[in-house]
């Protein structure tokens, strides 16, 4: 049976976005995030051999459990991971689109794809990606009129990203007004499932509430202003597809008023689409303002939501075009223009394919060094994940490798004798609060190397980037 034009085109499209964005990934030395990447590849690199790792409560267990497959294949393997994880959120908020009878429905792949924190993050071993993905899913199942199935899926984004639990209730209550009482019930379906997975790895039912690692932290990270979010607009969604949400949501205002025979499909679209991305945003907000939540202001953490505003543009966009009634020749053109600014918008803001930034070159030369003179052969201590990884151990193999010290008040203790330290400005004084001044003054460590950057910066704290490289000694 010959496929018709539609699916020919998609299957066109999506196999040209996942050549592009496989090109970037095998080609790309290093990732945005940081080290995040690297803790969420070690929990998913190593779940299968430490059980416990799939319901590890920072490492969200839904993206640890679909993810590990991956990751047997090293860190490549999770970053392709969130390529597929980001194509079939593209595929799905199409067709979310279509069932909301909008047109220019293949707009909302260009969109998602190159909105430009969610371009980067593509590439990335984060899980905003996954969020995204069980939040589309989700929508496109509710307006699909399965709404079983859509409470179901919802109810395990918290186990993608805990801030999950601000979309439930706005779920909670398009059901009600669906009147769909039935799917009520399936919204626990995911804490269920995952306390009683709990309860027999871990003999805690209560898991997800008594080990949440989101508290405090105010003294590490510190706080921000409420409009961070707003003033980063530019990074996160990029000018072009803000100006269309904007006339996305006069056209809420407009069609709410005009389509009274859809005032109640606007109505949750306006629940489901600008309030779920309304209530996200506001809560990062929040969160950076008030120095709560363990949130360090990372403007990475919208690229969770940002196929909403993709799909609030698109709306925008449809606004515009249907409002000037273009002829033929126009429409092409003022597509193409959009089309093109869309696509540009994050070669702007990111380079790809993503080289290693200045702190990781550091780590790497570090790490290059180490096992260039066999230092590895002696038990590593570290403060970076970076490190261990590019020394390619087993980071839970605490006979050869042991995240941070021991004691942190009395440095040396329970080392043994001839270990290797590394220490780096932005997690050892940080996270680790292991002061310089306690190694380098200490008779129980020896400064084998130190390593700086080609040009100084500061990380966190204010502190100038530097990385040390010690040996316990025999004293």
């Amino acid at each position: 049976m010959r496929l018709n034009l539609r699916v020919r085109w998609l299957l066109f499209i999506f196999s040209v976005l996942f050549i592009f964005f496989g090109f970037l990934v095998l080609y790309s030395e290093s990732a945005e995030g940081g080290a995040d990447n690297y803790a969420h590849f070690r929990l998913a690199r190593y779940a299968f051999k430490y059980p416990h790792f799939f319901l590890d409560h920072w490492g969200k267990p839904l993206f640890t459990i679909i993810s590990s497959p991956f990751a047997q294949f090293g860190f490549k393997g999770i970053q392709f991971f969130n390529v597929f994880a980001g194509l079939l959120t593209a595929f799905f908020a199409y067709l979310t689109v279509r069932k909301l009878d909008y047109t220019n429905p293949w707009l909302a792949i260009f969109f998602i794809c190159f909105t430009p924190i969610y371009f980067i993050l593509m590439l990335s071993g984060l899980t905003e990606i996954l969020f995204s993905l069980v939040l589309i899913l989700a929508i496109y199942l509710f307006f699909d009129k399965r709404y079983v199935a859509s409470s179901v899926v919802i109810s395990v984004i918290i186990f993608s990203r805990t801030e999950g639990f601000i979309i439930l209730p706005l779920f909670l209550i398009a059901f009600i007004l669906e009147k769909k009482f039935k799917a009520l019930p399936f919204l626990l379906t995911g804490f269920i499932f995952f306390s009683i997975f709990g309860y027999f790895i871990l003999d805690d039912f209560w898991w997800f509430i008594t080990q949440n690692p989101y508290t405090g932290a105010k003294d590490i990270y510190g706080s921000g202003k409420l409009t961070h979010f707003i003033d980063n607009t530019k990074r996160i969604n990029g000018i072009p597809l803000a100006i269309l949400a904007g006339f996305g949501l006069v056209s809420y205002i407009y069609d709410f008023i005009r389509l009274s025979k859809k005032r109640k499909q606007v109505v949750l679209e306006i629940i489901l689409i600008f309030l779920v991305y309304l209530g996200y945003l506001a809560a990062h907000s929040v969160a950076w303002w008030k120095g709560v939540g363990g949130s360090l202001g990372l403007i990475r953490v919208m690229a969770a939501v940002m196929p909403l505003a993709a799909i609030i543009g698109l709306r925008g966009f449809n606004f515009i075009f249907d409002f000037l009634k273009f002829n033929q020749f126009v429409q092409l053109g003022f597509k193409t223009i959009i089309l093109v600014l869309i696509i540009k918008l994050p070669f702007g803001f990111y380079k790809v394919p993503v080289k290693r930034d200045g702190r990781e070159k550091v780590i790497y030369q570090a790490a290059s060094w180490v096992k260039s003179n066999s230092l590895d052969t002696n038990k590593i201590y570290y403060y970076d994940l970076y490190f261990i990884h590019q020394l390619k151990m087993n980071p839970f193999d605490q006979e050869k490798c042991f995240e941070k010290i021991p004691d942190v008040s009395s440095p040396g203790i329970n080392m043994p004798e001839g270990s290797i330290l590394q220490w780096d400005a932005h997690f050892g004084p940080n996270e680790g609060h292991l002061p310089l001044d306690s190694l380098l003054n200490n008779p129980k460590f020896k400064l084998l190397r130190k390593f700086n950057p080609e040009k100084p910066f500061n990380v966190l704290n204010g502190y100038n980037y530097e990385v040390f490289i010690f040996q316990r000694t025999d004293k």
